[in-house]
């Protein structure tokens, strides 16, 4: 080797260290972000049933108690709490998801909250870190250092994982095993080997049990191999097409075997989901007859008599899509039953950073000009975000941008690839991509503090993403420990609280001193609410939620805090949480507690004290369908038919009654009408 050549090699090795090293530090960098994310947030939606049900994976086996998500991340997230004496709140028997809310609140409760999440957190930290450190693997062997780097930077300073980054949830999780399928089934592509195939098939493993749209990689990879085989029988690269396209399809055969071996080496090689004395509720041959579509409800039942998959695994596969017709959906201000076909695309074009968008753009141009070629890291990369951006925009559930979450690893290093290769092409090109990720990297800067709600600059910013989301777009239970701060500081005043998360998490347990107003989600876990009686009447600071006031808690023409989307608030907490000061009349919600109340007094058989409740409910809330319709059972049962049906009448003409979402009312009352 010459002494030139010497020095060529010396140097690129000493740049390629040099590239490696910033990557580290935008990795440590990141993860120094999600740990201040995860001291600094409370529990929000779904973390304290998540880490429970993880915790019970690991103790008891029970795949059943939140068989929602698959159990991996879960129980990842859950080992730190393995070394601790932990209290167990004893389970209630009742419906699994209303027994996932009400006992992962108390597990946190009993454990401690700071003490049982934070660690929790840390972990699910880890995973988002090793999230990085592969889209940096990935891109170095696919396009280079320099791009490797860039796509790096890009991620690290994307609002949104870093909002999201800490939680224990399976978004992050399920981004990366889906990254790791796509990228060691690129590694198969190019050189196909059993080790390779062994490598992939347990990469798919872990994507099928860290949430159940993994189902849809094995289709993916098998979308990829077909489309690269054609590519390369038309571009004559491959002279062995027939000898490769063997060779891939007996690694995904193998790869998928692998991958139903973890699934049930998961779930301990058993069928049932709980271990004994316990049981799913509803039982799953219940359950699976709420499926609506009948082919989907026939081939759950052979698979489950079949014993093909673990009880638990085919019961939450059912679940994400009997759960999805009863989830109502925020957009542009108006809530709808079932998602509209434009959420996903409007929400990607709001969440979304504007440089990552015009970069998005730049590719899509590149490739359809053909200034960039389709090329076999091209199809690896563009075939699963395109796959699950239809699922997800065909799909009936539209509460969070989060179910995107997998597809930006690969379409940022899509964008890295096609960024260095057009700079080669034009040199000058690279102030341009620079002027772009100094953008991007700016980002969370200007959005915090409150990066959960980010909205970019061409809907408004962040302060404005409440007008066209909610749910976990803007509101997901977040905000106590800044709540606690700001009421701090206004201690002398009586305060009243709205909070969306009430029921998975009690905001008292944080040490807020606010009256309990009722909410859907409270009343539903069984938590008390401040006792009205006969006066709607309150003063001082009103907090209510951004999913409540949206409807997200209670939908429609029911929500009772309706009032307060007309009102100008006197502050706003986190930037999901509005403050109301003065006197307000809650009647509609002071209702929900007669409402509650009566509902109880008929099931005893106490139907004279039931009617005085219902009474009482209709007062605060003339226009309270469920008050009405109360007033008629009480009646009917005392045997008053003409007053109960004049009661039905008044309910079915009530200004509240929705037709979407109370449509099981509707039902109730047309066919008391009828009688």
């Amino acid at each position: 080797m010459s002494e030139q050549t010497h020095q060529k090699f010396a140097d690129r090795e000493r740049f390629s260290r040099l590239w490696f090293g910033a990557a580290i530090a935008l990795i440590l960098l990141f993860f120094a972000q999600c740990l201040h994310t995860a001291k600094s947030d409370s529990v929000s939606w779904d973390e304290s049933q998540h880490l429970y049900s993880g915790w019970l994976s690991w103790t008891h086996a029970d795949y059943g108690f939140n068989p929602e998500v698959p159990p991996l991340i879960k129980m990842w997230c859950a080992i730190p709490l393995l070394h601790r004496d932990i209290m167990q709140p004893p389970y209630t028997g009742g419906n699994f998801k209303r027994e996932g809310f009400v006992l992962g609140r108390q597990f946190l409760q009993a454990n401690g909250i700071d003490r049982t999440l934070v660690p929790a957190r840390i972990m699910a930290a880890v995973l988002s870190a090793f999230l990085a450190l592969t889209i940096f693997l990935a891109a170095r062997e696919m396009f280079g250092d320099r791009a490797a780097v860039f796509a790096l930077a890009l991620f690290c300073s994307d609002p949104n994982f870093l909002a999201h980054g800490s939680f224990v949830t399976t978004d992050i999780g399920a981004s990366l095993t889906m990254l790791l399928s796509a990228y060691c089934f690129y590694r198969v592509l190019k050189h196909p080997s059993a080790g390779r195939a062994a490598i992939l098939g347990i990469a798919v493993g872990m994507t099928f049990v860290a949430k159940f749209t993994g189902v849809f990689i094995i289709p993916m990879l098998i979308l990829i191999a077909a489309l690269d085989l054609w590519n390369r029988s038309n571009t004559a690269e491959d002279k062995q097409i027939g000898v490769k396209a063997r060779q891939v399809l007996a690694s995904l055969v193998l790869a998928s075997c692998i991958g139903l071996f973890c699934i049930w080496a998961i779930y301990r090689f058993r069928y049932g989901a709980r271990p004994a004395g316990l049981s799913l509720n509803p039982v799953t041959d219940q359950y699976l007859q709420e499926l609506t579509s009948p082919l989907s409800r026939s081939v759950m039942f052979w698979v489950s008599n079949h014993h093909l998959l673990p009880e638990g695994y085919l019961y939450g596969l059912a679940d994400t899509k009997i759960s999805a017709a009863s989830l109502p959906s925020y957009l542009f201000g108006h809530v709808t039953h079932k998602a509209s076909r434009w959420y996903y695309p409007a929400a990607l074009s709001i969440k979304s950073t504007l440089p990552f968008l015009i970069l998005l753009l730049i590719t899509l141009v590149a490739l359809m000009r053909k200034r960039w070629t389709v090329t076999r890291e091209v199809l690896v990369l563009g075939v699963p975000p395109v796959v699950l951006f239809i699922i997800a925009a065909t799909s009936d559930i539209g509460i969070g941008f989060r179910h995107l979450f997998p597809i930006f690893p690969m379409l940022y290093i899509l964008i890295a690839g096609c960024a260095s290769h057009l700079v080669k092409q034009n040199q000058k090109l690279v102030y341009i991509f620079g002027a772009l990720l100094i953008w991007q990297v700016a980002e969370p800067l200007v959005a915090r503090p409150g990066l959960l709600t980010y909205a970019n600059e061409a809907w408004g910013g962040p302060s404005k993403t409440h007008l066209y989301l909610s749910d976990s777009n803007t509101d997901w239970g977040q905000q106590l420990k800044y709540v606690k701060k700001y009421l701090d500081v206004h201690a002398n005043t009586p305060c009243y609280f709205a909070y969306f998360e009430q029921g998975a998490a009690d905001y008292r347990d944080y040490g807020l001193r606010c009256q309990v107003l009722p909410t859907g989600s409270g009343s539903w876990a069984g938590l008390d609410s401040a006792p009205f009686g006969s006066n709607p009447n309150v003063t001082g600071l009103v907090l209510v939620s951004d999913g409540v006031v949206a409807g997200a808690d209670i939908p429609g023409n029911m929500n009772p805090y309706a009032q307060f989307r007309h009102m100008r608030p006197t502050d706003i907490i986190d930037r999901s949480v509005y403050v109301y000061q003065g006197t307000f009349n809650l009647g509609p919600a002071a209702a929900l507690e007669h409402v509650s109340a009566a509902g109880k007094l008929m099931k005893q058989g106490r139907y004279a004290e039931a009617l005085t409740e219902a009474e009482l409910a209709k007062d605060l809330d003339p226009e309270s369908p469920a008050a009405w319709k109360l007033i008629g059972d009480a009646f009917e049962a005392e045997g008053r038919s003409a007053e109960a049906h004049s009661a039905y009448d008044k309910a079915v003409h009530a200004k509240e009654l929705d037709f979407v979402f109370g449509k099981a009312l509707v039902g109730e009352l047309y066919k008391k009408l009828n009688q």
